[in-house]
């Protein structure tokens, strides 16, 4: 029985021991991928980007993020005037967005459990957003193509080519912002070089 206690004993301080290594050291490099499970202007999965973090010691690490994204609509539309001639008309629409998110910040983690540690920091960096709308009609024999740079839009019922401000419907999405934000996340170590975690 004593025997049976020691080994027991032995395999806990093992099992503490080798717990305690997955977590980052001095020097250590990890990657990870983030993304967003929520809503988040009408988009149910996003992936927001890529963080680098270089950990002088276990509670001090400097962390690179880098963030990425593209999207794009496509919109079309048909009918008939009524005018007494029945004029047939049609319209379609194509919006792009892209952005782009470089940011530089620290993290102090704080050691919780031996797979779990907490941490606090904040981050600052800059973001680009590009966007171009075009917008191609036809009317009878008349056409109408045009293209309007870092606007973007999810809904052809908002723009009508034919209104004095086509831009009426229209949000300017094109824009560069500068960024400055506090963090808190934690990290859970399932193996070395392998875990998961939240950031709030």
């Amino acid at each position: 029985m004593k025997k049976l206690l020691l080994a027991t004993a032995v395999c806990l301080l093992a099992s503490a021991n080798s717990f305690a290594q997955y977590k980052p050291e001095a020097g250590t490099v990890t990657t990870e991928i983030q993304f967003n499970p929520f809503n988040q202007g009408n988009e149910n999965f996003s992936i927001d980007g890529l963080k680098l973090r270089y950990f002088f010691n276990e509670k001090h690490a400097l962390r690179l993020n880098l963030g990425f994204g593209v999207s794009s609509n496509k919109f079309s539309d048909e009918g008939v005037l009524n005018d007494g001639n029945d004029t047939k008309w049609n319209s379609d629409l194509k919006s792009k967005t892209g952005n782009f998110t470089l940011g530089v910040g620290y993290e102090y983690h704080i050691d919780i459990a031996p797979r779990l540690s907490v941490y606090v920091g904040g981050e600052t960096g800059f973001t680009i957003t590009t966007a171009k709308t075009t917008v191609k009609g036809e009317t009878g024999s008349s056409e109408t193509d045009l293209t309007f740079k870092n606007y973007y839009n999810d809904n052809i019922g908002s723009f009508d080519p034919d209104e004095t401000d086509p831009l009426a419907g229209l949000s300017p999405t094109g824009a560069f912002t500068y960024n400055l934000k506090a963090l808190t996340g934690f990290d859970f170590y399932m193996y070395k070089g392998l875990y998961c975690g939240a950031e709030f």
